[in-house]
């Protein structure tokens, strides 16, 4: 192969892969707008809806049992994945599922909610369909050899997220459960991103700061957006048991004191990463304009985290804000990865 194709090939692989991080972190958006419409039963059955290819638009093309046959499914495929549990020796987690009452809840059949997570599958196969092609041209050109790895694990994150949103279903969004679906996401785009960064730099190779500075930052926001995750899922518990206000006044503000310690974590830990991208950025604006000083940007998109998990505690979680924190919260993590693969090489 001459050196023209190589780099063909390379600029064809960079781009599927750009489309396939795209659309993964689609599913960010897609998937937070789930969560706030409370959509994620919408279509109570996986892959199809109702079993439909397509989600009906009325009651009335539903059989009059259509509750309890979609819930008796449902139960099959959650003593499947108990029976799983349990074979791992994860005993003690699988009693805890099968006692939750959440699995005996029937959901009715709402247009507009089956419609969300419909098309939130939609572009989940869309990311599928480009991870193919990404991973197919890696291991079908010897020049990519060295992405096949970083490929092959985003590929795997993602046909396992996708086996776990099916169970996340059959559980009715179990609390846990939601979140490690969450976490798998971002391993998938992590893995995803990697393979495109061992075909060629995504940014430009910089020298700004020291590179364990920023892999420190990485981890602590990575830990950040995972118990976000859970505190969003207190935030359910606080609503089923209907303690979602403070004092149990409707006009009062979100009930954050029933909520745990990780909370805590999670309310303040962005305060201090705002304080140390701030005196980063004060130390080096002479040096480089705030456009490109990456400090700036960290710290710009954590004091707009912060403002919106005031919101959330002030208006007790509005649906806007909601999805904003979860695509903020995603695209710093995103965003601080980049910058941690782009130190030169001579740094690492």
């Amino acid at each position: 192969m001459s050196h023209a194709d190589s780099s063909r090939i390379n600029i064809i692989f960079r781009r599927i892969g750009l489309f396939t991080c795209s659309s993964v972190f689609l599913l960010f958006l897609l998937g937070a707008l789930v969560r706030a419409t409370g959509s994620g039963m919408g279509c109570p059955d996986w892959p199809k809806c109702f079993g439909l290819y397509a989600p009906p638009t009325c009651e009335c093309q539903l059989p009059k049992n259509y509750e309890q046959v979609f819930q008796e499914k449902r139960h099959k495929k959650v003593a499947k994945f108990l029976k799983t549990l349990r074979t791992f020796g994860f005993n003690e987690k699988a009693d805890l599922i099968e006692k939750d009452k959440n699995l005996y809840s029937q959901e009715k059949f709402d247009p507009t909610k089956a419609w969300i997570e419909y098309i939130n599958r939609l572009f989940g196969v869309l990311a599928g369909l480009f991870a193919v092609i990404f991973i197919a041209l890696a291991f079908l050109n010897k020049s990519l050899k060295k992405t096949r790895l970083w490929a092959s694990i985003g590929f795997i994150m993602l046909i396992l997220n996708a086996w776990l949103g099916s169970i996340v279903v059959a559980t009715n969004l179990l609390p846990g459960i939601v979140s490690f679906h969450f976490l798998l996401s971002f391993l998938c785009l992590f893995g995803f991103i990697m393979a495109i960064h061992k075909a060629g730099p995504i940014f430009r190779l910089h020298n700004q700061d020291n590179n364990k500075v920023w892999l420190i930052l990485w981890f602590v926001i990575f830990a950040e957006v995972i118990l976000g995750t859970w505190s969003r899922e207190q935030v359910d518990l606080l609503r089923s048991s209907s303690t979602l206000y403070l004092n149990g006044n409707s006009n009062e503000i979100l009930n954050y004191l029933g909520m745990d310690w990780l909370f805590v974590v999670h309310r303040y830990v962005p305060g201090i990463i705002l304080i140390v991208a701030l005196v980063k950025y004060v130390r080096s604006r002479s040096l480089i304009a705030y456009t490109s000083n990456h400090w700036f940007w960290i710290a710009l998109i954590c004091f707009m985290q912060i403002c919106l998990g005031a919101i959330h505690i002030i208006y007790v979680v509005p649906k806007w804000t909601q999805i904003s924190h979860v695509v903020l919260g995603s695209g710093l993590l995103t965003y601080s990865f980049l910058v941690l693969l782009s130190f030169k090489k001579e740094k690492i």
